[in-house]
């Protein structure tokens, strides 16, 4: 407490002594510690993403102490702890593209405070990150093989599927910062919109063939860079989240903007007994009308035996703007972005008096579901959302970025 002369008492002066000589006592880390530390780091990533490789790729995930592959529970469907994250696309590599081109930049030179680094060291860092971008680039061109590029034509039928044409209800909020998120962080690297040091990729339209490209008869023009083994990168990554993202679209058919929790890849969202679009062909429902914000409405179908939850969180609704939005910006394709902001704004304009959300949302009457609130599970990353979509949107012309 303050004294009555407006002077901090002798706790607070306390407090901010022992703050200074903790001060006093720091240090920063040496070279040879940050060297060790990062080395460490990355023998802890191969060791998870090399036996990925080998024992579970193409499946979503490493049992770690079988060593077995980890896929959808097909025999439970209701398993939704796995199944919500395991759409059977092959999701921990992707989710280790970005690690990746992050463990691919070279060392910086060392400055001045460092140059007692171990020069041995500093070329054991080189080479590994020499080794990373090569991983980088042969994880891009699996996926590719197993995927297709994401192009209408031959090329995108992969070993696997055609992009992300895969029979799995996943559970939108996940697919979106881990699938769509993963391949557009990916493709960025890729093209060297995010550096990795030491790699300049030399983008250069060109010529690509391709039967059902949408331009001119037998391919179109791309920007694209050649790799070092002859690969040529024309943004198959950003293809695929694109594809990935139209799958998801149907889940935002609701009357309150609010997303519903779960879609099928390949389905869309049957099993919504009242979504607006239950009884519509499937084929003909392609999410949100690209000429407005408002999803198309037709008709209702039949209630289902099992009732699909129709409850999502504040999170899981309002934590999509800044992959859908970075999507938008790089196809001019506006569908994510709108979706995600009314999905956000859909969560904001239902907080209480003081400015707080909840947890639990029911997708389709708008109602509250779960009564309690905070900035743990369920509530957090709306808040980061908020805050980072401020960041990354603000200033950037896009419609004058009236969302």
């Amino acid at each position: 407490m303050p004294l009555s002369d407006g002077r901090p008492s002798w706790l607070l002066r306390l407090v901010l002594l022992v703050l200074g000589l903790a001060a006093c006592g720091a240090r920063g880390m040496t070279g040879e510690e940050m060297q060790s530390l990062r080395g460490e780091t990355r023998a802890m990533f191969y060791h998870g993403y090399n036996n990925y490789m080998t024992h579970a790729f193409p499946e979503d995930e490493l049992r770690p102490l079988s060593c077995a592959p980890l896929t959808r529970d097909r025999e439970n469907p209701a398993h939704i702890a796995v199944n919500d994250v395991l759409g059977n696309y092959s999701l921990t590599l992707i989710d280790s593209l970005s690690s990746l081109a992050i463990l691919a930049s070279e060392p910086e030179p060392p400055s001045s405070s460092f140059l007692n680094e171990d020069k041995t060291a500093r070329d054991e860092e080189m080479a590994a990150a020499r080794r990373a971008l090569r991983d980088f680039q042969a994880g891009v061109e699996l996926l590719v093989e197993y995927y297709g590029d994401g192009s209408r034509g031959p090329k995108g039928q992969g070993r696997r599927a055609r992009g992300f044409d895969v029979d799995s209800k996943v559970q939108v909020f996940e697919t979106v910062i881990r699938g769509v998120g993963g391949l557009l962080s990916a493709h960025l690297f890729a093209v060297g919109d995010l550096p990795i040091r030491g790699y300049v990729p030399q983008m250069e339209e060109g010529w690509v063939e391709d039967d059902d490209a949408g331009g001119e008869a037998g391919g179109e023009w791309r920007d694209a860079t050649t790799w070092t083994d002859g690969f040529v990168y024309d943004g198959q990554l950003l293809r695929l989240a694109l594809d990935l993202a139209q799958r998801l679209l149907p889940a935002f058919e609701t009357r309150t903007g609010l997303p519903y929790p779960r879609v099928n890849l390949r389905h869309g969202i049957p099993f919504y007994a009242n979504a607006p679009s239950a009884t519509t062909d499937q084929a003909d429902t392609c999410g949100l009308d690209p000429n407005g914000d408002k999803p198309r409405v037709g008709r209702k179908r039949k209630q289902h035996e099992v009732p699909e939850i129709t409850e999502t969180c504040s999170a899981g609704a309002g934590s999509l703007v800044l992959e859908f939005a970075t999507l938008s910006r790089l196809t001019g394709d506006t569908r994510f972005e709108r979706a995600a902001k009314r999905a956000f704004a859909a969560v904001w304009s239902r907080r209480s008096a003081a400015g707080l959300v909840g947890a639990g949302i029911d997708a389709e009457t708008g109602l509250w579901v779960s009564p309690y609130t905070g900035i743990g599970a369920g509530i957090d990353s709306f808040f980061e959302y908020a805050f980072k979509a401020h960041v990354l949107l603000s200033g950037l012309p896009y419609e004058q970025d009236n969302g």
